[in-house]
């Protein structure tokens, strides 16, 4: 059992301050920068980037930092704490004593989970305030042991060497060619045993299994999608024959072919991700991960029995569930190990994750279990509620006036999300709304997100802007953004209307989330503020 003391929460730089800034204790210590900043010792140089953070377990000679880019710091935070382990358990007491093995090793740089930005301000909050209340205590908590573990975030592949990014792409997209490893060697530019090494020092998978994950994946879809024959699905996917895919699908799926196929109807699924399509499609999801559901909070409520894995490495705990498939997003790819288990839990159905037109998500889900029908009765559903929402709204929506949806990201910039996320499709898809041209143009049109800082939020105003925060009490976050030059400009200069949405019911929007999140989005736009 661990436990936490914290020590000290401070900015160790913000805009203005002069560079270097010496890092001295108490330690063990992590430190967030907002920009990417470089952390100089007499021994080392660490660089970290934009959404990420450093443990510092003891102080060395001469250690600074300085920004990594630019001539000024972005805000750069630092949490310093002692960590304990429970050494001995008596009926009257218990033994704590310091620890550090379980902690990341000294200068280890990972990634800052999303959700975690929220803790990490209220936690600087409450340190301002000089609150050493039980509250304190249990954010500093919940902070660390949602960044210092195993994250989903921590072990991205495919991120580092470009080379190896093209391949990976180009199996995915080529899955049914006769690919060998001595062709993607030459397409990346390698020799094959420097392209072999490389290829599983990225991305933590042999090039020979990955081939044969990615296959064993689309011949998963076909099994239950359709009713080819096994020689049908072979040839489409890249096997020389049915019985040499039935061997290799038998070895990684651990079911036969026919066994996996007689399971499209099935009831008992865990969803690693797409817990709104399930429950879209009638299915009550058996687990979901902590991240998952920390950021489904409009579906909780829906899911009153679902069993939470604190960590998504924590997969043995669903062996008793007994499910019959597992449901997880292409992003798993990332995890090999944590796939392959799954794989001995129940066979695990890949969907593609942040690709596919919200109604398709829902449609190829149904279309994989079983339910059709359901996906379709369902859609028709949302396309009412959504003709219902336009009505709702249209005295409150004059013909001219725009709609915006922003993030608030932890270094104050803002970003601009497309179709995809974060109810963007409601806003322009369902209920049919204008937005600026600067976002319809750099955005929408584009596919792609954009990130703005606050000064230039003028350029991509709208006269409703929904603006997403991570924090539970939007009012008194509005208060602090009205103490600010920009948004005074754009609420009492430009007229606009700032509608508050909370990050952890809106980071996830796929199937039963839309319907819940149309109907937040509607309540604020009739709501006369």
């Amino acid at each position: 059992m661990i436990t936490y003391e914290l020590l000290g929460a401070r900015a160790l730089a913000d805009r203005g301050t002069i560079s270097p800034v010496p890092i001295v204790g108490p330690f063990p210590a992590i430190i967030v920068p907002a920009e990417a900043i470089t952390i100089h010792t007499a021994n080392d140089v660490w660089r970290l980037g934009k959404g990420q953070f450093i443990t510092l377990l003891q102080a060395e000679q001469n250690m600074s930092l300085v920004p990594a880019d630019k001539e000024q710091f972005a805000s750069v935070y630092s949490l310093s704490f002692k960590s304990y382990k429970l050494v001995k358990r008596e009926e009257s007491s218990l033994l704590y004593e310091v620890d550090t093995e379980q902690l990341p090793e000294h200068g280890q740089i990972m990634e800052f989970p999303r959700h975690a930005e929220g803790l990490l301000h209220k936690l600087l909050e409450q340190y301002r305030k000089a609150d050493t209340s039980p509250k304190l205590h249990l954010l500093m908590y919940e902070l660390l042991d949602a960044i210092l573990v195993k994250r989903l975030d921590d072990s991205i592949f495919m991120t580092n060497d470009t080379a190896i990014k093209r391949a990976v792409a180009y199996v995915q997209q080529h899955y049914e060619a006769p690919l060998t490893r001595s062709f993607l060697a030459k397409l990346t530019g390698f020799n094959e045993s420097y392209f072999s090494s490389l290829f599983r020092k990225e991305t933590g998978w042999s090039f020979a299994e990955y081939l044969n994950r990615i296959r064993i994946d689309q011949a998963k879809h076909m099994l239950l999608g359709t009713t080819d024959k096994l020689q049908e699905i072979a040839n489409q996917t890249g096997f020389s024959d049915g019985s040499y895919l039935g061997k290799t699908f038998s070895k990684i799926v651990h079911l036969s072919p026919s066994s996996f196929r007689s399971r499209r109807q099935s009831n008992r699924v865990v969803g690693m991700q797409f817990l709104g399509a399930l429950l879209a499609l009638g299915i009550q999801p058996l687990a979901g991960t902590r991240e998952v559901l920390r950021s489904s909070l409009l579906l909780r409520e829906e899911m009153p029995d679902i069993v939470e894995l604190e960590e998504l490495d924590q997969v043995q705990a669903l062996h008793s569930l007994q499910p019959e498939l597992i449901v997880a997003p292409t992003y798993y790819y990332s995890y090999p190990d944590i796939l392959k288990e799954l794989e001995t839990i129940a066979p695990v159905l890949m969907i593609p994750w942040g690709q596919l037109d919200k109604l398709e998500e829902v449609r190829l889900l149904g279309r994989l279990l079983g339910r059709t029908y359901e996906a379709e009765k369902w859609i028709s559903r949302l396309q009412q509620s959504a003709a219902e929402a336009r009505e709702a709204i249209a005295p409150f929506i004059s013909t001219t006036a725009t709609v915006g949806l922003f993030e608030l990201w932890y270094d104050d910039s803002w970003l601009i999300p497309h179709m995809p996320v974060r109810s963007a499709y409601n806003l322009f898809q369902l209920l049919g709304l204008n937005p600026p041209p600067r976002i319809r143009q750099e955005v929408l049109l584009t596919g792609k997100h954009r990130t703005v800082k606050e000064q230039d939020l003028p350029s991509y105003a709208a006269t409703h802007m929904f603006l997403i925060v991570h924090t539970d009490d939007t009012e008194a976050f509005r208060e602090k953004l009205m103490q600010r030059s920009v948004w005074k400009q754009l609420v009492h200069e430009r007229g606009c209307q700032l509608h508050l949405l909370k990050l952890n019911e809106f980071w996830l929007d796929d199937g039963r989330s839309l319907e819940l999140q149309l109907a937040v989005l509607v309540n604020r736009l009739t709501t006369i503020s």
